[in-house]
């Protein structure tokens, strides 16, 4: 009996100490979804940016930013922001070489927050480029 009790304190300590490892806080972003309007194939080129807050009472790491498409890259903090500061996430959307079209594409952050896992949302509407207009020269014979 005080065998079980022994290995019963022991898993009670390190389910603890486990526990208190996973320290975890909130981010509240000021918005979650941009949308980046309409706008021309020959500036498919567009930034963004999402700003956060860490609303908790630990650090927050941000572990990766994912988007969900090769056409969309990030810049995100590496280091701790600590309780109370804000940061930010640039996002860019390159829409080179695609067809004129709407679009809506997310990315995925991943922190040590609770939940672990926020998804941001861009959007928008590259419209086909402008065609110029070319005088006619009307040739004498």
């Amino acid at each position: 009996m005080k065998r079980y009790i022994f290995f019963l304190v022991v898993a009670v300590m390190v389910l603890t100490a486990t526990a208190q490892e996973k320290k975890t806080t909130t981010i509240e972003f000021e918005k979650t979804t941009i949308d980046l309007g309409k706008f021309g194939q020959e500036d498919p080129v567009k930034e963004c940016f999402f700003v956060f807050k860490n609303t908790g009472n630990k650090k927050l790491y941000i572990h990766s930013v994912s988007p969900a498409c090769g056409c969309t890259s990030r810049r995100f903090p590496t280091h701790a922001i600590e309780p109370g500061a804000s940061d930010t996430i640039f996002i860019t959307y390159n829409g080179e070489g695609k067809s004129p079209r709407k679009f809506r594409t997310s990315i995925t952050v991943h922190s040590n927050t609770t939940p672990e896992m926020t998804t941001l949302i861009i959007k928008g509407e590259m419209l086909p480029a402008k065609v110029k207009e070319v005088p006619i020269i009307e040739v004498e014979e």
